[in-house]
């Protein structure tokens, strides 16, 4: 099964590189955060949400062996899988939040909002359903206790 990653991915990518360069080529001036000090803030933020975003996708693939279980059919819900339940889709969400609070504009901060709304349907309708049918029980024990795209501590009982 091919899944939604590589169409919401390079979405995404196109939006945020659209956005940027209308920010840069003045379009979006009139959602410019001057204030100094809320711009320092919105760097960190940013800086860190990218940073994270390296890390959550790095335990997706190299911490999780994803490769191998996708090779073996298992569900996989240790790792970084514990946390969220789609932990490379959440690296590229949170990249390109990331890289658009680093614009410190405020209209460029609501995609981020479409970009969760956007993926959280794709995967609701798409992997998430071949998952249940697949796993049936098991994956709908594991989506109860584990967040879709922001990675938090499981929820309830550790029996997957």
């Amino acid at each position: 099964m091919l899944g939604v990653g590589p169409f919401y991915v390079s979405g995404i990518f196109i939006v945020t590189i659209s956005a940027t360069i209308f920010r840069y080529l003045g379009w979006l001036r009139i959602g410019t955060i001057d204030n100094s000090w809320i711009r320092i803030l919105l760097i960190l933020v940013g800086i860190a949400l990218m940073v994270e975003s390296v890390i959550v996708w790095c335990l997706a693939v190299f911490g999780s062996r994803m490769v191998e279980s996708v090779k073996t059919g298992q569900l996989m819900t240790a790792g970084i899988y514990a946390w969220v339940r789609h932990p490379v889709y959440t690296a590229f969400f949170l990249l390109n939040t990331g890289f658009l609070i680093l614009q410190a504009n405020w209209w460029l901060m609501v995609l981020p909002f479409g970009y969760w709304l956007a993926l959280s349907i794709l995967l609701k309708y798409t992997e998430e359903l071949w998952l249940q049918e697949k796993f049936g029980a098991q994956y709908a024990r594991y989506a109860a206790r584990v967040n879709r795209v922001f990675p938090w501590p499981p929820r309830g009982p550790e029996t997957i």
